[in-house]
This record gives structure tokens, sequence and C-alpha cells, in this order.
């Protein structure tokens, strides 16, 4: 009932003329997705919890990638990922599901051995990583998978120590030339974020600044 009154004391406004005009609200929406290439980027999630899931999402949505394969401990998890994203009601093909990136990994090696032989009918490897699992086994996973020479996207934040971030450094240092490292350091993207910057750096509003302390806003 509330609503309806305030709708019609918004319209009884605008007929009689007192109503100023409302600024339009813009809402973001995601990009379009681009045409299909013919030999579009496949890749792999590790972890499909829900920054996994999002990622999936993101490369089935907004680009000509490919959700190629999960590796997952949780069964249920791995297979939800699995059916919105790479096999649908069907079952997972070769080299579509793992428990976890050392299978993966034993996997990728056997499977580029098979290639390499000749043999007939191997399936396509993939081409890049996203790594969404606990932020304490980022170094484990990176470090692990640098052997292989993939493209590799880590969720934030890199690493729980100053060691694990100097050890993934130097595994990837020498595919750096060639293969994309990129960490999810997304939030700098953010609405707030980016009018903060410009208050600050570029309006100079609260004039020079000799320190700050910056709390990461989640949760609030």
């Amino acid at each position: 009932m509330s609503q309806l009154k305030n709708l019609l004391t918004k319209l009884t406004k605008t007929q009689d003329g007192d109503a100023q005009p409302q600024p339009e609200t813009l809402v973001s929406k995601p990009p379009p997705k681009p045409e299909m290439s013919v030999t579009p980027p496949r890749f792999l999630i590790i972890g499909a919890g829900s920054r996994g899931q999002n990622y999936a999402a993101a490369i089935d949505s907004v680009s000509n990638g490919v959700v190629a394969a999960v590796a997952e401990p949780l069964k249920f998890k791995r297979e939800s990922l699995g059916r919105a994203h790479i096999w649908g009601d069907g079952s997972p093909g070769e080299g579509q599901s793992f428990h976890d990136w050392r299978e993966f990994f034993a996997y990728e090696q056997d499977r580029r051995r098979r290639a390499a032989s000749g043999e007939e009918n191997v399936p396509e490897g993939v081409d890049g990583v996203f790594v969404c699992v606990l932020d304490e086994m980022h170094r484990e996973v990176i470090v692990g998978l640098a052997p292989l020479g993939l493209h590799i996207m880590c969720e934030k934040p890199l690493a729980c120590s100053l060691q694990d971030c100097i050890d993934m450094y130097k595994a990837m240092r020498p595919s750096q030339s060639t293969k994309i490292f990129s960490i999810g350091h997304v939030l700098r993207y953010s609405p707030h974020n980016i009018l903060l910057r410009k208050l600050l750096i570029e309006d100079r509003i609260i004039g020079e600044i000799s320190s700050a302390v910056h709390t990461e806003p989640v949760g609030q």
C-alpha cells in the first residue's frame, strides 16, 4: 500500500509540473561477447568455489575463450562447474575433470608425450590457467605448474609471504617474454576506488598526502 501511495505522489507531482527532473541511473553492463575465433583459447579452472565459478561464467559470457577443464577436490563443486560450463548434462570427457592440480599436471605431461609421439585422437590441452584456490596454496600451484609454460591468472592475494612471492617470480621468470602471468587485483577498477584516486591524486582535494592507511572494504 505504501508503495502505491509513493507512486501516486510521484505521478501527481509530475502532472502538476512541480517535480524536478531526476538524473538517469546508469547501469554498467558487461561488454558483448566477441565472435568465437577459429582456435579459441582454452582454460583450466583450478578451484571451483565462488571465484572459480565467476571466472568460468565470465569466460563463457564475455570472451571468445573456452572453459576446457576443472580441477577441484570436492566432487560436488567440480561437477557443478563442469555441468554449467564444460560437459553439460553428459559426463566429463578425457582431460576435462581433475581432483587437483597435481592430477592435471601428471595428465598434461603424459598428454604431451602422446601428442609428440604421433598418437592419434589426443585431446587438446589448455592454454591458460585460473588459480582460484586458498591463498596459502597459490605458491605450490604456480611453482608446480610453471614447467608447463601456460598463461596463469592468480587470484588475489598473490601469496601470504614475501618468500612465496619471490619463489613464484623465479618460477615464472623464464617464460615471462611469451606467457602472461597476472594477479586478480580487480578492486582497483571498482567505481569507489577510481573516484578515490581521482579525488586524492588528480583533484588533490585534501592537498599533499604524506601517508595513507587503506583497509580493504570487504563485507562493508
